[in-house]
């Protein structure tokens, strides 16, 4: 399957345009030039727009990880039993593939999800460091970097 995505590489080189470009719209404010309002709006759009996928692509990224590794613990889980039973084992495994897909893209619940890790990525982008710092995921987050 061809990756029809935009490279990390890419993400940032459009990020850094975006912040030259803002900085000369700043630039032509402080000299009293007028800069149109949609101009303006559109250029935070297009921001949103560029955080908004990086954010949603590593949220799939890290979730994808994820479930490999989920669905790896669950086989080497098989090998405890004998021979022939490890193949029904691991064909169970195989045969649910498509409810733990779903699970680790849309359930919220799950904090390995795509959708948990969006969430939780979008919101630290977001929000105040002092809101962040009193919500648990942030919290949690703060404590293993130290």
């Amino acid at each position: 399957m061809a990756d029809n995505g935009l490279s990390e590489k890419e993400i940032r080189k459009m990020q850094k345009e975006l912040k030259q470009i803002q900085s000369f719209i700043d630039q032509i404010e402080k000299m009293g030039g007028e800069v149109p309002k949609p101009l303006k709006k559109s250029l935070k759009g297009l921001e949103v727009a560029i955080n908004t996928g990086k954010d949603l692509g590593d949220a799939a990224e890290d979730a994808s990880k994820a479930l490999k590794t989920y669905t790896a613990d669950l086989k080497s889980a098989c090998k405890t039993v004998d021979r022939e039973m490890q193949a029904v084992c691991e064909a169970r495994i195989d045969r649910k593939w498509q409810a733990r897909s779903v699970r680790f893209t849309l359930s919220y619940k799950n904090p390995d999800s795509v959708t948990s890790g969006f969430i939780k990525k979008t919101v630290q982008r977001y929000t105040p460091d002092l809101v962040c710092k009193h919500w648990d995921y942030c919290a949690k987050e703060e404590k293993k970097a130290k």
